[in-house]
Parts: C-alpha cells; sequence; structure tokens
C-alpha cells in the first residue's frame, strides 16, 4: 500500500502544479483586500503588471512567489523572441532588448557542475530588475550527454564563448539537473536561453544552431557586437569544453517508473480471476501428483 500512497502523492502534485497554484492566488488576493467582484479593477491592475512585465519591471516578492505570478507576468515567451507587454497592440511588437554589464565573462563556456554554481552564475549585477539598466547577461545552452543534436551544437557553442567575453556562457546538464527544466521552461534539447539579471528573458528559436546564428540572436537582443564579424568554428573548438561526442546516460528515473508500473501490474493480476484459475490447477496438479505418489 505504501507505493500506491507515494503514487498517489505524486500524482496530486502533478495536479497542483498544473494548475497553477490558483488556491494561492485567491488567498493572496483575499490578504491584499482583492475581490474576486472587482472584475474591472482586476483586469485594469493584470493589465498594468503585464505591461509592467514587458517594460522589465518584476517584483519580487512572497505573494507573488508562491502564487507564480511573477512567472506567469515576466517569464520567459516560449513562442517566439518579441515583447508581449502589449499583444492587442496593432502592427509588429519590439524586439525584447537588454543592457549587459560589461567585464562579466571568461571566454569560455563554464560546465555547471552544482546548484551552486547556477546561484553564481546567475548573480545579479545590481538591484535593478530593469531590462534598460546595466545588468548581468548570461548565456545558457542546457544539454543532454547523449543527446545527438547537443554534440552537434556543442562547437559552436564553445566558439560563441568567445565571441562575448563580456557575457557569461555556460551549459547545464538536464539530465542531470531536472529541476531547471521546470524552471525555465525547458520542453526539448538543445535550448539556448539568454538571462538578464538571473531572469530569462529570450529564448533562441532559430532552426539553424550555427555560431553565426547564435551570434546574431546575442546581439540582436544586447547590442553587443561579436569579436568577429563572421564568427566559425575552429578545429579547437571540437575539443571542449562542451563535449561533441555522445554519451550514453542510464536514466534511472526511466527504470524506477517502469519498477512501478510492473509492481502495480504484478498486484492487480493477483487480484483477477486469471491468477486464481491458475493457482487452483496449480494446487489440483499438485494434490493429484501427491496422491499418484501415494498410490504407487
Amino acid at each position: 500500500m505504501l507505493i500506491f500512497r507515494l503514487g498517489f502523492v505524486l500524482l496530486l502534485t502533478i495536479t497542483v502544479q498544473s494548475i497553477e497554484l490558483r488556491g494561492l492566488q485567491f488567498w493572496a488576493n483575499f490578504f491584499n483586500y482583492d475581490s474576486d467582484n472587482r472584475k474591472d479593477s482586476d483586469d485594469d491592475s493584470q493589465n498594468s503588471s503585464v505591461l509592467n512585465a514587458g517594460n522589465g519591471v518584476c517584483n519580487y516578492n512572497f505573494i507573488d512567489y508562491v502564487s507564480l505570478k511573477d512567472v506567469r507576468n515576466c517569464g520567459l515567451n516560449q513562442k517566439d523572441e518579441i515583447d508581449i507587454s502589449n499583444s492587442n497592440a496593432p502592427g509588429p511588437r519590439p524586439l525584447i532588448k537588454v543592457k549587459c554589464a560589461p567585464n562579466l565573462g571568461n571566454g569560455t563556456v563554464n560546465i555547471v557542475e552544482s546548484v551552486k554554481d547556477v546561484i553564481t552564475l546567475l548573480a545579479p549585477h545590481g538591484n535593478s530588475t530593469k531590462r534598460n539598466v546595466e545588468g548581468s547577461c548570461t548565456l545558457i545552452l542546457f544539454y543532454a550527454k547523449s543527446c545527438t543534436a547537443s554534440a552537434i551544437v556543442a562547437p559552436h557553442f564553445n566558439a560563441l564563448a568567445k565571441q562575448y567575453p563580456d557575457i557569461r556562457v555556460a551549459a547545464i546538464n538536464a539530465f542531470r539537473f531536472r529541476s531547471f527544466n521546470t524552471d525555465f521552461g525547458i520542453v526539448g534539447l538543445p535550448t539556448l536561453l539568454l538571462f538578464h539579471q538571473g531572469r530569462p528573458v529570450v529564448k533562441f528559436n532559430d532552426t539553424a544552431a550555427t555560431v553565426y546564428n547564435f551570434a546574431k540572436f546575442v546581439t540582436r537582443h544586447t547590442d553587443i557586437p561579436s569579436v568577429a564579424p563572421s564568427p566559425f568554428v575552429t578545429s579547437e573548438d571540437f575539443s571542449g569544453p562542451l563535449p561533441n561526442k555522445v554519451e550514453r546516460e542510464p536514466d534511472y528515473l526511466l527504470y524506477l517508473a517502469w519498477c512501478f508500473i510492473l509492481v502495480c501490474v504484478g498486484y492487480y493480476f493477483t487480484k483477477s480471476t486469471l491468477y486464481m484459475q491458475i493457482v487452483e490447477m496449480i494446487q489440483r496438479n499438485w494434490r493429484e501428483s501427491e496422491i499418484h505418489l501415494e498410490t504407487s
């Protein structure tokens, strides 16, 4: 029964996350003296908060954290690389621009080995959360050693770090640090994100993952030119730091999931009529063989 209780707890956790903790949002509004009946006021407030998020203003407080309000208003745009400040406005929407502080990079790819490394990489520069104010910029590639596409992209990403010495460049193994996949909305590998002041701002969304397109992506959103006008991959970029060879990694969570499924199937099979018939047939044949041995 312990296994089924753990399964129920896991299902309940997934359900709670899927509804984005709307219960916490209700209590947050309640303690802030908000009312669901004030629909017009809420709509104006929501539009204002989304507009502020598009301008780079994100509130860091406990109520926004537990209700996921900051994630909904200030999170990463999954569809494309444009601002979401005013989705109803006619015409093309402006690109997201961030201002990066100089001399924060080291010209190489930092392979993340612990959560402490991530905290260090995403440490903000100053206290401002506005995108038009100088802050720390970080490029992070989410990859997997067993992913063929990640191995193909690796030399290009190694070359990219040399083109932007003022920007921190790092790589995170998505299989090893699975919690970051949920936090940053990683649904496929490899995925390149640009962070400003520790928050995901925009995602690389080009089908051709080359160092040239990477450089265009960074320059487009930071206004920082690359060291070389036309970046290219050299032979040194194939030697690291990010490996370009596929390595098979055992997925222990997948093995655990299969074990759980097999245990559940075995348990319910023992409750079935077929199982009882098999047991009765074995017992009957055993008794008949015993009688046959005694008579002989």
